[in-house]
């Protein structure tokens, strides 16, 4: 394509027309999924480099595009673009500056996991399903509070991952980075008789797929993970 495109003007701002061509840009793959170079690229969008890079950059930020030295560009398999930000949401919850975030992030994360769960428990793969299991079993046998925040954290994010729902495998996102500051030296909190339940719940429905059992294992669950749902360790030990 030889014409410039107008898609500035005046009264087009320049995020608009980096948007205009983010949308563009991976439909320009091949096969493989490499990208013409940039200075290609521009002649054939009829663009500037200036605005092309503004583009491109917002392509990598958001997990569309990879960019590597002596490799160039490349579209990453589309079910990999990030629909959430999930930087944004960590910066967030590391902040924690704001409890109704975090409440407001507990609360869709307790409406979801349990989708997640038991869609789990019908399609995951028996990698999936392994790694809940080992999740489970760390979480239970954990001699440090630090071990014990990692496999809880862990295993909520495989839980997620395990879906078979792509909207569902980005949103581990919201499940919080546990704070190891100082917890290599602190032990394991007690685990209650009703967790222990919870998690042998789940790990057997995940194993066996049952789909209903593992919805319930989870929303069990969470009434000890999630702050505000329950009286368990999320109050005394948060992520």
């Amino acid at each position: 394509m030889n014409a410039r495109v107008d898609i500035g003007g005046p009264d087009r701002p320049s995020h608009s027309a980096a948007d205009w061509l983010a949308e563009r840009i991976p439909a320009l793959c091949d096969a493989s999924g490499a990208l013409p170079p940039q200075a290609v690229l521009a002649q054939e969008l009829g663009v500037s480099r200036a605005l092309l890079r503004e583009a491109i950059s917002q392509l990598v930020a958001r997990g569309v595009v990879d960019v590597r030295t002596k490799v160039g560009s490349r579209v990453v398999e589309e079910r990999q673009w990030q629909i959430v930000d999930r930087h944004v949401v960590g910066w967030r919850l590391a902040r924690a500056t704001d409890p109704a975030f975090a409440a407001d992030i507990a609360a869709i994360r307790s409406v979801l996991e349990p989708i997640a769960a038991a869609d789990a428990a019908q399609h995951a793969t028996p990698e999936q399903r392994a790694r809940i299991t080992v999740a489970c079993a760390t979480r239970l046998t954990a001699t440090s509070l630090a071990t014990y925040v990692a496999a809880r954290h862990e295993l909520h994010v495989a839980i997620l991952a395990a879906s078979a729902n792509q909207v569902l495998q980005q949103l581990t996102c919201l499940v919080p980075t546990p704070d190891r500051m100082g917890a290599h030296d602190a032990g394991a909190p007690a685990i209650a008789a009703g967790e222990r339940q919870a998690l042998a719940l789940l790990e057997a429905a995940i194993r066996n797929g049952d789909s209903g059992a593992a919805r319930a294992g989870i929303e069990r669950l969470n009434r000890w993970d999630l702050p505000r749902i329950g009286g368990g360790h999320s109050d005394a030990h948060d992520y």
